[in-house]
């Protein structure tokens, strides 16, 4: 017998050798539209708490809600805030409850409430009203093509959440270095960044294996990075 398709529509969840029913979507979760995705490990035998998933078509991983949350009470911006890979919107949501007003969302697919605009963000044309700042957790295989084009858009700063490694592979940090990042924030303890379908399922985020942090860049600014750490709790 066939395992069964998990779909963010109706997702079923594995857990113990048993089918049953995941929770109740939350309003949130009823704007995703992508293509349904299996939600299995990626080792067959391995079970479904293992934290090991099938990679997303679209590299839609999700950040634990308190990566956001504590980055803008570190780090501080002027005029307005896009996210143009929102996903389920939590950078947004963080934002906006920093005091920032002046925030929204797009997506090459809207999943949430807080997708304002529909765009595929290295393609189509900027919305009218140009962004200060651009904040994002970008899909990791264009990931390198979000903050070259975020930093050719936003008139302030460009934020992204990339993995640590960038400062230290001989190639990425080579680029990295003719683009003077402004700051550096190291995440800690290491955050879960599973893929949205498992958050829509239900299932809890924890056990991360890569190391991740916060990139900042701002416009005109050329020298070195400073580097600190945004730690879960102060």
């Amino acid at each position: 017998m066939n395992d069964p398709i998990l779909r963010p529509s109706s997702i079923l969840a594995d857990r113990d050798n048993q089918i049953t029913p995941a929770r109740r979507k939350s309003r949130r979760a009823q704007h995703d539209r992508c293509e349904p995705v299996e939600i299995v490990p990626a080792v067959p035998d391995r079970a479904l708490n293992a934290h090991l998933w099938v990679r997303h078509p679209l590299d839609w991983y999700v950040e634990e809600s308190w990566v956001d949350h504590r980055f803008f009470e570190e780090e501080g911006f002027e005029g307005s805030i896009c996210d143009p890979a929102c996903g389920l919107g939590r950078v947004v949501e963080a934002a906006r409850a920093a005091g920032y007003n002046d925030v929204w969302g797009e997506d090459l697919v809207s999943r949430s409430m807080f997708c304002d605009r529909v765009a595929d963000f290295l393609s189509d044309e900027p919305p009218d009203q140009t962004p200060d700042n651009i904040c994002c957790n970008p899909p990791f295989r264009k990931s390198r093509e979000f903050v070259i084009r975020a930093r050719e858009i936003a008139r302030r700063k460009v934020a992204m959440i990339l993995p640590l490694s960038w400062i230290s592979g001989d190639r990425r940090s080579r680029w990295l270095e003719r683009t003077f990042p402004r700051r550096v924030l190291i995440i800690s303890p290491r955050p879960s960044m599973p893929p949205g379908p498992v958050i829509l399922a239900g299932l809890k985020a924890r056990g991360g294996r890569t190391d991740f942090a916060w990139y900042i860049w701002e416009r005109n600014y050329v020298g070195e990075p400073s580097f600190g750490w945004l730690r879960r709790k102060r």
